[in-house]
């Protein structure tokens, strides 16, 4: 079949009027011999598909998918946000999705898959291989992008004619189990064929591995613990095998995804970040802004001098620093929980008795912390782009009791009465002392350029970008696909699940090593919290997925975690953030941090409606092969 879109790469130019013959072929106009008879032709063929790769970086816009036209707002609706990493005024848990369906993306795959044989005489046996690896491996990220989101959904291999016979169109809905095989396939397929070696932006065997170690972790899990979610009594989804897979095929998944991350690490190729030891915080930093990092598998790369209509330009340093002393345009979004921060190692803030720690500076309480931590989050007294950050909530007058006097930052706290806690607005004095800080949490604002957890994000932030530069469309910072830390953290997980502990823990101990945590190695703990997730989990796993949570954290990841470990619904249930409250005591000269709720009182809520999303009615009302529904939908 011939390609039925042309690639127009040129304008044609103005044909002049002459006696000249006018019959000839147009240029500029590329159909198929000229892209897939030749590498170049492949790789503009392949650059289109690679832009349009289910990743969620910097402009996934969770309310409306990966190229959104207000791409700009993604700081504002991202999926830390609906996880409860972040927090901010925007909308929270999105249990329904935006009907992502790129079957026409797919059918471009499969053309190429299709046809490229045709053009084997014209590359090299390696290249030849190597490229029909890399449509291999395409082809897998779009599937893998429908099946977490669906479970068994349509495996479309042929070039389908839209324009003729309309029953081949309709193709039936694939069980889960054969659809998170089918991606198996493609990708054991791209990695016995492609190269090891890959120009930036496109992928190699080990990208393959790496996203075969994530997608096969996911099924792994998915057939572990769907069972426990009670659909199987009363729907025809998973009754037939559409949502979940047979527990019995979860060891499967799981050793396929420890066998890529074998491959990986057997390369030698990838090692974990290290180059700014001994200072671990900086280092953790650094490792998202070094595009030369030896962890890094496959990035997607941006660049700020690109036409902004493009999606190769983002806005994440505009929208996660505070404007104007930070930032250019619209300012700060989202922040950090403390419920996050408490998963490192945090100071005490509180002492044996329940009293508030005193601290002589606001910046003391970074002493202890993680530098992982660290290397990710803003807290008070660090600086950006010339600037120092000051969150401060406010000021009592005296604070004589314990943490809990102040019942959770409530107003009508006896101790908050009387006018003894003052709060006040941006730049506001009590005797010549600050009230609260110039990047929050002050009153009378609301979630914009104010702080309203205690510390902004670091991870992704440029800092060698001036405030004048850090605009909307103007960051060029690359996004981290696939790393070694991540897969390290994959096999941890699937050794786990297959009885492997100690090589588990062996994974675990690489990663807080590097992280600067104080216990490098946890302590086997084999206690039931099975009352906590609804189904047999000890407390081992549990801090393989917490650590997940540390290592991983801002990088899109948490909510595609909770949904596969099917436990959103728990986690998030009637969830109100954690936050880390400054206060200055007038009368000690002293600075005290309190555990408070989110000052607003927000709640996040995921319902078992987020573990399958349903097909879109769209869809449905084209093909009715595609029923039943998804549970609960």
């Amino acid at each position: 079949m011939k390609i039925k879109h042309i690639l127009v790469i040129s304008i044609l130019g103005f044909i002049a009027s002459s006696c000249h013959d006018l019959t000839l072929e147009p240029k500029g106009i590329l159909g198929e011999t000229e892209l897939f008879g030749n590498e170049y032709g492949v790789k503009k063929y392949f650059t289109g598909l690679y832009n349009y790769l289910p990743i969620e970086d910097f402009n996934y816009y969770s309310q409306s998918g990966y190229r959104p036209s207000n791409y700009w707002e993604a700081g504002k609706f991202t999926l830390g946000n609906m996880s409860g990493e972040f927090v901010n005024t925007w909308v929270k848990v999105n249990n329904d999705g935006f009907g992502y369906w790129p079957y026409d993306r797919i059918r471009d795959v499969n053309l190429f898959i299709n046809e490229f044989p045709n053009y084997k005489d014209n590359h090299d046996a390696t290249v030849y291989n190597t490229l029909l690896g890399e449509a291999h491996f395409l082809r897998a990220y779009f599937y893998f992008g429908l099946a977490k989101r669906y479970g068994g959904i349509p495996l479309v291999t042929e070039v389908q004619d839209p324009t003729g016979d309309p029953l081949p169109l309709q193709v039936s809905r694939a069980t889960e189990y054969d659809t998170w095989k089918f991606i198996h396939d493609d990708l054991q397929f791209a990695i016995e064929n492609m190269s090891e070696k890959s120009e930036t932006g496109r992928a190699n065997k080990y990208a393959a591995a790496a996203l075969m170690s994530r997608t096969m972790l996911y099924a792994g899990t998915i057939a572990k613990y769907t069972r426990y979610l009670g659909y199987e009594a009363n729907q025809l989804a998973a009754q037939q095998g559409f949502a979940g897979i047979d527990p019995t095929k979860a060891d499967e998944f799981f050793q396929y995804s420890y066998d890529a991350g074998k491959v990986i690490e057997n390369s030698g190729i990838y090692s974990l970040y290290t180059k700014n030891y001994p200072d671990k915080a900086l280092n953790f930093a650094n490792l998202f802004l070094d595009a030369s990092s030896p962890e890094n598998i496959f990035i997607k790369d941006y660049d700020k001098t690109v036409p902004n209509d493009t999606r190769l330009r983002h806005s994440y340093d505009a929208m996660m620093c505070p404007q104007p002393d930070m930032s250019r345009d619209v300012g700060a979004q989202s922040y950090p929980s403390l419920d996050l921060m408490r998963m490192y190692d945090f100071p005490a803030i509180t002492d044996e008795a329940g009293k508030p720690i005193r601290f002589d500076e606001r910046e003391d309480i970074k002493n202890g912390m993680e530098p992982r931590m660290l290397g990710s989050m803003y807290f008070d007294g660090d600086e950006l782009r010339g600037k120092t950050f000051s969150i401060q909530r406010g000021i009592y007058k005296t604070y004589k009791g314990l943490s809990t006097d102040a019942q959770d930052g409530s107003n009508n706290a006896p101790i908050n009465l009387d006018g003894n806690r003052i709060l006040g607005n941006k730049g506001d004095l009590y005797e010549g002392v600050l009230v609260a800080g110039a990047h929050g949490l002050f009153e009378n604002q609301g979630g914009e350029n104010n702080c309203l957890t205690g510390a902004f994000v670091r991870k992704y932030i440029n800092p060698d970008m001036v405030t004048s530069d850090a605009g909307l469309y103007n960051s060029g910072q690359h996004w981290v696909v696939f790393r070694l830390g991540e897969v390290y953290l994959n096999m941890a997980e699937a050794c786990y699940e297959l009885g492997k502990k100690t090589e588990a823990f062996d994974y675990i101990e690489k990663i807080r090593e590097r992280a600067g945590a104080k216990v490098t190695r946890p302590a086997d703990d084999t206690s039931d919290l099975s009352q906590t997730y609804g189904y047999p989990i000890d407390a081992n796993l549990q801090f393989i997925r917490d650590e997940r949570y540390r290592e991983l954290a801002f990088e899109n990841h948490r909510w595609w975690d909770l949904r596969r470990w099917r436990t959103v619904d728990r986690v998030l249930n009637n969830w109100i953030p954690r936050v880390l409250m400054c206060y200055y005591v007038f009368d000690e000269g002293k600075y005290i941090y309190l555990d408070e709720k989110e000052r607003w009182n927000q709640t996040w809520n995921a319902s078992k409606t987020a573990f399958y999303e349903g097909i879109p009615q769209g869809e449905i009302n084209k093909n009715n092969n595609l029923l039943p529904q998804n549970p609960l939908r």
